[in-house]
């Protein structure tokens, strides 16, 4: 996915531009010289970094237990760990715009429909506000429920 960057309006081309750093190729930082206020270029984001932002949204939801795997093991839905539970999304790109699916195992005892939807607006809300994308669709599929005595 690629993000088309605007020039900064903020900095009118009259206005005395300050130097910068940014890291060089071997990631040490280093003067780059004069900011140009008319500059443009892209950012493009993985579909892995768009799913680790959305899983990390959606562990932080009340009532999510955990990420589930998007496929099943031996039969049964495996959680995954948090620093695997962008494995558990699936990013999809149509045209400019972005559709996530999320599996999730809930708690038991809650309304299914109101987490679902919670999970949806906050999934959506977070990728936005990170990423700028406009996301189109928030799909969560409930692939269990956690069940305590």
């Amino acid at each position: 996915m690629t993000i088309p960057t605007q020039p900064d309006q903020r900095m009118s081309p009259s206005a005395h531009a300050a130097p910068t750093t940014t890291p060089d190729a071997s990631g040490a930082s280093g003067a780059s010289g004069v900011v140009d206020a008319q500059r443009s270029g892209k950012v493009e984001v993985s579909a892995h970094a768009i799913a680790t932002i959305a899983a990390q949204a959606a562990i932080e939801c009340y009532g999510v237990v955990g990420i589930a795997s998007r496929r099943l093991r031996l039969g049964a839905v495996q959680r995954l760990a948090p620093e695997e539970s962008a494995r558990g999304v699936e990013v999809r790109f149509v045209e400019d715009h972005v559709v996530i699916e999320v599996g999730v195992i809930l708690e038991h005892r809650l309304r299914v429909v109101e987490v679902a939807h919670n999970i949806m607006v906050i999934v959506k809300y977070a990728v936005e506000q990170a990423l700028g994308l406009h996301v189109v669709q928030v799909n969560v599929n409930v692939q269990a429920l956690r069940v305590r005595e």
